[in-house]
């Protein structure tokens, strides 16, 4: 019959195994799956994926026990709950333990932050490379910002420090600008930053409403906490928008891959808010200044007709009088002309009436008879023709100086 041994004889085996093969605390890099607090101590599940499939390929407990957390934090300050949180790779030193009744668990005892930064600046690199590769990276920045924006869609947490800010700093301006600012709430930090994201980018681009732009504002935070929106899908969903996105995700120094793939990446949702508000002050100077450019030009025009106005007055002040001395020129003229012609006419009708008295005068009955001629009368009409004389009547004949009746035989 083979060997047998108690479980207890067997992990008291491996316990001295383990205790004989890592007597030294080592560093192990792997990535943080669960994690929770239990009166000051941290217990966390750890992972390693298989970087071809993904597959989760090793898992193993482990703790951070209280004396050790707190040297933590006044080792690594606001950046531990960064690097302390689900989905975050991150370099431990360890001690390995092996328990007869609990089993293995390691024993965290420091953390390596220049690791886990380490590998989020390889994956964002690795994340802009792919991005520019298929022609994405630049795309949003093809977009154009209306001259005046006034329909805004945010992307934020309602309760962020950044998002209250960012509408307290937008709707006080100085100016009075009034901008329509819809908040689409998302998580801006842990597993469901890229989902929220995402979701919220395919909501804004199925609204009816036509945006000016998309704004994705947050409150600062260290590199790791950043780090979230280091992602590939939403880059993407930020390249492909339709109208300019604006990130104002609190970093100072490092770019996001949704900053690098964004219209224009600013430091602070404050900064943001200060963008819209110089972009609209930018067009209304500009339209000051046209005003001002039409007002001198109009200013300009009418000095320029006022004086050709003055010159008109002049000019018709003196015209008429020109006008008036040149038709009365021509009047004395025509009327010279009128009364010589009237004289002509006049004279010529004069010679007619008298051409015209000397032949009635002529025609006369009594020069006639003077010239020897003589009238016949019948019945008191003159006869003129042989067939008109009766000889059985009464006739008389007369003479320039008397008169004879011949009587009736």
């Amino acid at each position: 019959m083979p060997a047998s041994y108690s479980l207890y004889e067997l992990n008291e085996y491996i316990r001295r195994v383990v205790a004989l093969n890592f007597p030294e605390p080592i560093w192990v890099h792997c990535e943080i799956a669960q994690i929770k607090e239990v009166r000051g101590n941290v217990y966390l599940d750890l992972i390693h994926h298989d970087e071809g499939s993904d597959e989760i390929k090793a898992q193993i407990s482990a703790n951070i026990w209280y004396k050790s957390y707190l040297f933590l934090k006044n080792k690594l300050g606001a950046l531990l709950p960064s690097l302390l949180s689900q989905g975050t790779n991150v370099s431990l030193k360890v001690q390995v333990e092996f328990s007869e009744k609990y089993g293995m668990k390691l024993i965290i005892e420091d953390i390596d932050p220049a690791y886990t930064i380490g590998q989020m600046e390889m994956k964002r690199q690795k994340i802009l490379q792919q991005l520019t590769d298929e022609g994405l990276l630049h795309l949003n920045k093809l977009t154009d910002l209306p001259r005046v924006i006034q329909k805004i869609a945010v992307i934020s947490s309602p309760n962020a420090a950044g998002y209250i800010d960012f509408i307290n700093h937008l709707q006080g301006n100085s100016y009075g600008y009034k901008y329509a600012v819809q908040l689409f709430e998302t998580a801006l930090q842990g597993l469901n930053t890229e989902r929220d994201v995402c979701q919220a980018m395919k909501l804004i681009r199925e609204k009816d409403t036509p945006y000016d732009c998309i704004l994705i504002i947050r409150g600062g935070g260290s590199k790791p906490d950043l780090a979230w929106f280091d992602n590939y899908n939403i880059g993407t969903a930020i390249a492909r928008a339709k109208v300019p996105v604006i990130t104002g995700i609190g970093h100072d120094i490092d770019s996001t891959v949704a900053d690098a793939a964004a219209y224009q990446s600013l430091k602070t949702p404050t900064a943001v808010a200060d963008y819209l508000i110089e972009h609209n002050l930018d067009f209304e100077s500009s339209v000051i200044d046209a005003s001002r450019w039409i007002s001198q030009i109009a200013r300009q025009m009418i000095k320029n007709q006022e004086v050709t106005l003055a010159s008109m007055v002049q000019l018709i002040k003196y015209l008429p009088a020109d006008i008036l001395r040149k038709h009365h020129s021509n009047i004395d003229v025509t009327y010279k002309q009128i009364l010589l012609a009237a004289k002509n006419k006049v004279k010529f009708h004069h010679q007619q009436l008298q051409l015209a008295g000397q032949q009635i005068s002529m025609s006369d009955p009594a020069a006639v008879l003077r010239r020897g001629y003589a009238i016949i009368r019948q019945n008191n009409k003159i006869v003129t023709r042989a067939r008109q004389y009766d000889a059985k009547d009464e006739v008389e004949i007369q003479f320039a100086d008397a008169n004879i009746k011949i009587l009736k035989k």
